[in-house]
């Protein structure tokens, strides 16, 4: 077959152009052609290659893993996630207050049916899918893989759940399928399976750590018990007629002496508890008070205590973690990489065989690969980049268009390793561009010009610290606005600053319009900060024209605002969007190397840790649910009329006293707020004694499992990954000149691409081992024709 056209012919639209079809007569070479794009679709989304490869089965496998399904079977998850919110008990009321019963008890439940209908639905969608997935990977990889047997036996314990509650009226005390709704979410993402594994693995270490830690308490407690006495001397104070009769006594007179009991180590239970609040520091120095003012010795005790318990036993537990997750996103990205490497591997030889298994060398036409560019679910400018470094690739040697041109393995692995996921130059652009309309017609020259000049001013380091400065005096212009607020009288005005301010939003809105106007739309567009940036100035530009329009101002009187909500005011709103436009110094990042590694950390943060993140919210999930079945309802406005026995009422409020009516688990999102307020950890203990008030001793455990799980081992492991992700992005970015830290260096960066140079390509030897092992596909005799060393396989 004849070669392909050059790329500009292909744009240009040459109806003979092969680029413009992938169709042959042989029907084993078209799907040799669909094979390997569907195996190159696997490389750049990081997918295992073991599934499949008939022609039916890959077209429903494209299907399956196109953008709609995927994105459909998240929603799928988001939904049947979020019933609990929506079912009894209900969380749709104005206020969790319990004390407020005219927004707390008007709340609305679903009729019986309605949210069990909708949980049967979901489990369908979750059968069709595991099935689908089933069919793809054949029965042996399901009979290897206990997550998709778990993903079956959950289902079917979730419907069989769901007729129970229909059955019984919606009237049953438990219900198993909640929580279990969590694993659906855990088992769509392998860096959540590996994050549970590497946590798996932690284990025994972190229980070692826990039980230094009880006994660190104990020890304490019991020597708390034994150098402090168990109640204390005091003297009360002569009463108000003998202290007038002695006007010049500057002391208290002291009257009689009464024994006051030491609350801290009244008995060995409440000397544990106390050390292990005090070891989360949340009832220090309340607990300390009582016996430093008796002897300043005293203090040396909880110092110690502190300085082993929470300096170091504490801290040993993020040693424990870090030392088990250390490498994680480096062994998690090496494991994408050889996967990556796998399936391009893998495409080589599928086209090999198919177009060029008559001949001794590792090579292919070019026409398949041109074929498979063609037929991969990517954007049109990405397909057009890639034919364009293919046809640079081969420059020289297809001079003849008559001899046909071949590409080996280095070059095939070299276009989809590396070139299919960097981005695409400005040079390139420029090729693309080249015949434009523009560049053709003499009469827009200088508007050419223009375009060019106000292009290359805003990409300049000046605009981008001038536009920093504009964006600070912007943001002080707001804090001058409400710190003079406070001493405006009631007919005072904040007129002036309030015109500076909309001159502000028309200055922003004016300054992305050029943009639009001088850089690509598409490349505005793609510019996540430029995108963000031009949404929140665009909003701020119109809130600030609508109050303009409906009150004729854009300032209000001191009078006024008594009389407006902030958070609903046209004011408030457009204040607040106008302190986010404070992430434009985003912007800056690139130019200083500190900066940027620190910037970028923090913005990878919530894309690389959206495992944990996951895995945090099962969690909390399971927990909360876990938090309702126990306690729900337990809490009333006269509960601790009757129950008044806390150790900790007489010295640390109570959850009465602090009102802390909120603070229940009576529905879903009022367990959740409670976790959050527990795993902060400040006052936590006043909550946990006022469920051990209205229950027994044995809450405890509940709220003690949760303070281990979450603040000492979850938001451990959240500081390890931080840390190892920060010194993976700082080792990486110190190995670049700081020359490349230009305003033109992309801020946010996947992780990947950190591994993407050749030191960290897997061997050879390892990705021919593990293609030998395809159940559908044979490489054995390809791989042994042109090894060097036949006996390693």
């Amino acid at each position: 077959m004849n070669q392909a056209p050059a790329l500009r012919e292909m744009i240009h639209g040459n109806t003979n152009s092969q680029y413009e079809t992938a169709y042959f007569d042989d029907q084993a070479k078209n799907d040799a052609i669909l094979r390997a794009t569907v195996l190159i679709e696997d490389s750049f989304n990081f997918r295992s290659i073991f599934h499949k490869i008939g022609r039916s089965p890959l077209i429903v496998y494209r299907a399956y893993y196109s953008k709609p399904i995927q994105r459909f079977l998240y929603v799928n998850i988001f939904v049947i996630m979020i019933l609990a919110f929506f079912e009894s008990p209900s969380s749709l009321s104005y206020s969790s207050d319990i004390t407020k019963p005219k927004f707390y008890l008007t709340k609305y439940e679903f009729p019986c049916g309605i949210l069990e209908m909708i949980d049967i639905f979901c489990l369908l969608l979750f059968f069709l899918d595991v099935v689908v997935k089933s069919y793809l990977v054949g029965r042996k990889q399901v009979l290897k893989s206990p997550w998709l047997l778990s993903y079956y036996a959950i289902i079917f314990v979730s419907l069989i759940d769901c007729i129970v509650s229909l059955s019984l009226g919606c009237q049953e005390t438990v219900r198993i399928r909640r929580y279990l709704r969590p694993f659906f979410l855990v088992q769509c993402s392998s860096l959540m399976k590996k994050t549970i594994k590497s946590l798996k693995r932690s284990l025994p270490q972190i229980i070692s750590v826990f039980v230094l830690l009880v006994i660190h308490l104990y020890l304490f407690s019991i020597i708390g018990m034994l150098i402090f006495p168990r109640y204390y001397a005091q003297y009360s104070q002569k009463n108000e007629t003998t202290r007038a009769s002695n006007p010049n006594d500057t002391f208290p007179i002291i009257d009689e002496k009464v024994y006051v009991k030491n609350q801290a180590f009244s008995s060995i239970k409440n000397s544990f508890i106390n050390l292990l609040v005090l070891i989360t520091t949340s009832n220090n120095p309340d607990v300390t008070i009582q016996s430093y003012s008796e002897n300043r010795l005293a203090a040396l005790y909880y110092v110690v205590f502190l300085l082993i318990g929470m300096y170091s036993l504490m801290s040993l537990f993020i040693a424990v973690i870090y030392n088990q997750f250390k490498g994680f996103f480096q062994d998690s990205m090496m494991s994408s990489v050889f996967r990556q490497s796998l399936a391009v591997r893998a495409a080589f030889w599928v086209l090999y065989e198919r177009f060029n298994s008559d001949r001794k060398l590792p090579v292919i036409s070019k026409t398949p690969i041109v074929y498979v560019i063609k037929k991969l679910s990517i954007s049109k400018r990405r397909k057009e980049y890639l034919n364009k470094v293919l046809d640079d690739s081969i420059s020289g040697i297809n001079e003849n268009s008559e001899i046909e041109v071949f590409v080996d393995m280095e070059l095939f692995e070299k276009l989809f390793l590396d070139h299919l996921n960097e981005d695409i130059s400005d040079e390139y652009e420029e090729i693309l561009d080249s015949n434009s309309y523009e560049r053709r017609n003499s009469s827009v020259v200088m508007m050419n010009n223009l375009k060019r000049n106000l292009k290359r001013f805003f990409l300049s380091k000046f605009y981008l610290f001038l536009a920093s400065i504009i964006t600070i005096i912007n943001i002080g212009c707001i804090t001058g606005e409400l710190h003079f607020m406070e001493n405006l009288d009631d007919n005072g005005t904040n007129k002036p600053l309030s015109v500076v301010i909309f001159a502000f939003s028309t200055f922003y809105m004016a300054e992305h319009l050029v943009k639009l106007w001088t850089l690509n739309i598409k490349r505005y567009l793609t510019n996540y900060l430029d995108l963000l940036d031009g949404i929140i100035s665009s909003v701020f530009f119109v809130t600030q024209v609508v109050q303009l329009i409906i009150y004729k101002r854009t300032y209000m009187s001191n009078e006024e605002m008594k009389n407006y909500d902030y958070s609903t005011s046209l004011w408030g709103i457009s204040r607040v969007i106008n302190m986010l436009l404070i992430f434009r110094l985003i912007h800056l990042a690139p130019s200083v190397k500190v900066m940027y590694a620190v910037v970028s950390t923090a913005i990878d943060i919530f894309r690389s840790l959206k495992p944990l993140f996951g895995i945090m919210a099962s969690v909390y999930y399971i927990y909360a649910l876990l938090g309702i079945q126990l306690f729900s309802e337990k809490i009333r406005p006269d509960s601790f009329d009757k129950y008044n026995k806390s150790i900790l009422n007489e010295y640390c409020g109570t959850y009465k006293q602090l009102s802390f009516w909120v603070n229940n688990f009576n529905d879903l999102y009022s367990a959740l707020i409670v976790l959050w307020n527990l795993m902060v950890v400040n006052d936590w203990f006043v909550i946990v004694e006022a469920y051990v008030d209205v229950t027994s001793d044995w809450s405890r455990l509940y709220f003690y499992f949760w303070w281990a799980l979450c603040p000492v081992i979850m938001l451990n492991m959240c500081v390890s990954l931080i840390l190892d992700l920060f010194l993976l992005k700082w080792e990486k970015t110190i190995e670049v000149k700081t020359s490349s830290y230009s305003i033109k260096t992309p801020l946010i960066k996947s992780i990947h691409r950190l591994f993407s140079d050749a030191k960290w390509k897997p061997d050879d030897k390892k990705i021919n081992g593990e293609l030998i092992k395809h159940s559908y596909l044979d490489f054995n005799r390809m791989i042994h024709s042109f090894s060097h060393e036949d006996e390693d396989f």
